[in-house]
């Protein structure tokens, strides 16, 4: 199997920013778990953080390591899974700690049956076009958006609004992920590191809107 030069010469910043957010999210998660007072929370926190960490972690090592052509091809579908793992976290904790517990089953098993469909096409056709994955990503990301009336009765004003910002941030990382623009500086920072910058705003501030919701019932 042979490599291009451009997956072999990574910009130097690539794996950069979510290696580094891979540690804040532990120790953040860890308190996030912490102040859990009941059962639900703690589990909706518990699949919360494991999804962000995990996110970060491989995406982390699978950027930063110059990985051989077997085993790179293993961590990038492991990357991109773990990706629609976040999608499908997120989700969880926020179906489950807005919504009343009859509300939220329809809206759970949609969205964990939608990211077990982007977890087959990752894994059995990792070369699929950059836009399909983009658009399987956007379409499991704003899946809440149906139920944002009811979401917005637990979340608040504020909350609601922090949801709609940080999916318009993770769309955004998507779009420019799938047409690969704008690249600045490819060689240090590219396309793909707007796309990782874009996750992590876009994951910090989901976060707030978690934290909230658990602290608000401490």
């Amino acid at each position: 199997m042979s490599i291009s030069s451009s997956e072999v010469l990574k910009p130097f910043l690539r794996g950069r920013f979510h290696e580094a957010a891979g540690f804040v999210s532990l120790g953040a998660c860890l308190m996030l778990i912490a102040k859990c007072s009941d059962a639900r929370t703690t589990l909706a926190a518990i699949v919360y953080s494991i999804s962000l960490v995990l996110m970060f972690a491989i995406s982390g090592l699978y950027h930063r390591i110059q990985w051989k052509p077997q085993a790179r091809q293993i961590m990038r579908r492991l990357d991109h899974a773990a990706i629609f793992g976040l999608i499908a976290g997120t989700s969880t904790a926020v179906f489950m700690l807005a919504l009343p517990p009859e509300k939220s089953v329809t809206p759970l098993l949609l969205i964990w049956g939608i990211t077990l469909v982007g977890i087959v096409q990752v894994l059995f056709w990792i070369k699929a076009p950059k836009w399909l994955a983009a658009l399987i990503y956007i379409a499991a990301g704003w899946m809440a958006l149906p139920y944002i009336k009811d979401i917005s009765r637990g979340v608040g004003v504020l909350g609601s609004w922090l949801l709609v910002i940080g999916g318009v941030i993770y769309t955004a990382g998507a779009l420019i992920y799938a047409f690969k623009k704008p690249n600045p500086f490819p060689k240090v920072f590219g396309y793909h590191e707007i796309f990782h910058l874009c996750v992590v705003a876009a994951a910090v501030v989901h976060f707030i809107v978690v934290y909230q919701l658990i602290a608000n019932m401490a």
